[in-house]
């Protein structure tokens, strides 16, 4: 595979030469365009499962915060066990760490660390102090998860810029100490108990072993000293959250977001006969016909899956299959995000547009981790005889990944639509500012 460099260069030739003093609003602009670097270098996450509800979670962190930025959260399909914080609000979780998870208090534990070094400002802190080995820094982070060749991304970091990362890549102890507090109350007070993320960190450091260090541990290091404070100040901190759809959320992740290695399928096949009822090994067996393409199969374990969420499973299912009516029939009272999005798939495949259109309209809020929804609700919309809207959704689709000179044609075909005095065209306009020239 082709190395990707953007980032590096973005980082090391593009940002001011003096960093000194950041204000708020070049945090903001800095943070858009690393985040636009990244998008449109790195896979992106593209699963709905995985973005709206880990979209959730972010909302309810946020509201239990008190930061300088809204969140922009991003998830990196990767195998790299990592989460990390850039300026601006831009938060990045990878796939592989939270399949590492088994509870999603230790997702959100993250996640509020990670919140917590945004609210403190620690990255544009060091920025400003040490501003050549700190984007030395950035830069090695990002590409070391970008970098999908395991031999090139080991020389990238153990090449050149090694010693920029023995110096800036870890936090300080105290930056790692405040985010820590300040990252348990963020969680204990959104209902997750603040013992999240020293419950991830003993996972890690009973599973990473000697010779290979997760990048998590690498970049917020001392866990040892972290998780004895964290348990001796919140030792009384419980979970008070519906955590029960997230076991499927990992099954998920591990089937379709993992590599297929040689006996996958069989190991699937196994836990499933041992035990069919449950139905976390169900749901996998299931995903594993589907994935391979046995529909039938695929269906017939999902419609005798005992769970509360058997419906939004086969209803997907089911409009993969392209079997939408029924898919309707089955998603058609349910009401969670994740239903409603296949919902609104189902009803685009049968042809029913104007149903399409209300369900994609209701999500838009997902638009920015999720931008397919961008994309599919400003192609019906221009379908619809509704060009200025559909070229506007179609221009933040492109936007959100990465793609800015399309984004740009799409957002001033908009503007033409909708004419340049309109209300519409003046929001256009603000979004054609974000916009690298």
């Amino acid at each position: 595979m082709r190395l990707k460099y953007l980032v590096i260069i973005f980082l090391t030739l593009f940002l001011p030469a003096q960093l000194y003093a950041i204000t708020l609003e070049e945090e903001r602009k800095y943070g858009q365009e690393i985040y636009l670097q990244i998008a449109n270098s790195a896979k992106i996450n593209n699963d709905p499962y995985i973005s709206i509800y880990l979209q959730n979670i972010k909302n309810s962190l946020e509201s239990a915060s008190n930061l300088p930025f809204p969140i922009v959260l991003t998830i990196i399909e990767s195998n790299a066990v990592d989460a990390f914080a850039t300026i601006g609000g831009y938060v990045y979780l990878t796939t592989g760490l939270i399949g590492m998870c088994d509870k999603e208090e230790e997702v959100a534990g993250v996640m509020a660390h990670e919140f917590a070094h945004i609210a403190k400002r620690h990255v544009a802190k060091r920025l400003e102090k040490e501003k050549y080995i700190n984007i030395g820094m950035l830069a090695t982070l990002i590409a070391g998860i970008l970098i999908p060749d395991p031999k090139a991304k080991e020389t990238i970091l153990a090449t050149g810029s090694a010693s920029a990362m023995a110096l800036s890549l870890k936090y300080s102890r105290e930056d790692e100490d405040e985010a820590d507090r300040v990252g348990a109350y963020i969680a204990d007070r959104a209902g997750y108990g603040a013992l999240g993320t020293a419950d991830f960190l003993k996972k890690l450091r009973s599973g990473a072993g000697d010779k290979v260090l997760p990048q998590y541990l690498l970049t917020h290091p001392y866990h040892e000293e972290r998780i004895v404070k964290i348990e001796s100040a919140w030792a009384g901190s419980k979970s008070r959250i519906d955590g029960t759809f997230f076991p499927y959320l990992l099954v998920r992740v591990k089937v379709l977001h993992s590599p297929l290695k040689e006996g996958t399928r069989d190991m699937w096949i196994n836990r499933y006969a041992k035990n069919r009822n449950d139905p976390q090994n169900a749901y996998g067996m299931s995903l594993m016909f589907s994935l391979t393409g046995n529909t039938k199969e695929s269906v017939h374990i999902a419609r005798g899956m005992n769970s509360p969420y058997s419906n939004m499973f086969l209803g997907e299912i089911l409009v993969n299959a392209r079997q939408f009516e029924d898919a309707i029939g089955v998603l058609r009272d349910e009401t969670s995000p994740i239903s409603r999005f296949f919902l609104a798939k189902a009803y685009e495949g049968h042809g029913d547009r104007e149903m399409a259109l209300n369900i994609f309209g209701e999500l838009l809020q997902y638009g920015k981790i999720y931008p397919d929804i961008y994309y599919r609700y400003g192609m019906l919309m221009g379908r619809s005889g509704n060009q200025g809207r559909g070229y506007e959704y179609l221009g933040r689709y492109y936007m959100e990944t990465g793609k800015q000179d399309i984004a740009r044609s799409n957002f001033e075909k908009a503007i033409t639509k909708y004419g340049i005095n309109s209300p519409e065209a003046k929001d256009i306009l603000k979004l054609l500012d974000k916009i690298k020239k």
